[in-house]
């Protein structure tokens, strides 16, 4: 499916959110397709976070870190790519779910969330259950593809 037919989806979808499965790090494809559309930015979450995780207390940062990431958030354009999200399933920060950290906002901004795991159905589930990283994320309100479905 072209890029900007999903993307034309998710516009008028309630929650202006593609959310694109990318086992094999190709979020490049996306991000230098979209570096020709005006207003485009893409960030990496990880360094993000990284970045944002200096300013908090060791013993503070499960539960400082959710508003760090609202704030940070709060301050991008109209337009993101947020990729390499992996960071936000550590248990040592609580297991923030990436849907659910930036669904919210995506009725005011357009966002592309790229990140691993694998489709069931209507849920992205991440790592193996029973290990601490395990999470399961419903998407039954986004539209949500695999990177091999899109052509840029």
């Amino acid at each position: 499916m072209k890029l900007n037919t999903l993307l034309d989806q998710s516009k008028t979808n309630h929650y202006k959110m593609l959310v694109v499965v990318d086992n094999s790090h190709q979020h490049d494809k996306i991000i230098s397709s979209l570096k020709k559309v005006k207003g485009w930015s893409s960030y990496d979450v990880t360094e993000e976070v990284l970045r944002l995780l200096e300013s908090i207390p060791t013993e503070r940062r499960r539960l400082r870190i959710g508003s760090k990431i609202k704030e940070w958030f709060n301050g991008l354009p109209e337009k993101v790519i947020l990729y390499n999200v992996n960071i936000l399933y550590s248990p040592e920060l609580g297991k923030v779910n990436p849907v659910g950290a930036f669904k919210y906002k995506a009725r005011d901004k357009e966002i592309i969330l790229i990140m691993e795991g694998h489709i069931s159905v209507n849920k992205i589930i991440y790592s193996v259950f029973g290990r601490p990283d395990y999470a399961e994320m419903d998407v039954s309100e986004l539209i949500h593809v695999t990177m091999e479905d899109i052509d840029a």
